[in-house]
């Protein structure tokens, strides 16, 4: 996170500020004292357009074009912004639980397609 902080410029003030974080929190965290937690994780990744697995890793590329221009982004990054960090993890929690049951759906429709394919074939044949 500390290079990420720099490479924008930004004090630790600057950046805690930006996210809804003291300096000295962010000080804790650049120094390993406290774990990053998942919603000031993805926070930082949507304010910013950080790749998360860059930041997590160091791996692969740092920003994520795709998520700066979205317009569906901008609006759901003021309001999360707006929301106490209480609300901003349950919102996280929240969300990744969607997206856990929006893909076990499709894998799940997937799955049906595919035994659709093969009955057809049998009948077919």
């Amino acid at each position: 996170m500390k290079k990420l902080r720099k490479s924008l410029g930004f004090t630790q003030s600057q950046f805690g500020k930006t996210i809804n974080l003291t300096d000295a929190m962010i000080s804790m965290i650049e120094s390993g004292k406290y774990p990053l937690q998942p919603g000031t994780l993805k926070l930082i990744c949507l304010t910013f357009g950080i790749n998360e697995s860059w930041l997590l890793t160091g791996e692969g590329p740092m920003k994520d074009d795709e998520i700066l221009f979205s317009e569906k982004y901008r609006r759901l990054l003021y309001i999360f912004k707006q929301l106490s960090p209480r609300v901003q993890d349950m919102l996280v929690e929240y969300a990744e639980k969607l997206l856990s049951d929006e893909q076990e759906l499709r894998r799940i429709a997937q799955s049906e397609k595919g035994e659709m394919d093969i009955v057809q074939k049998t009948k077919a044949g």
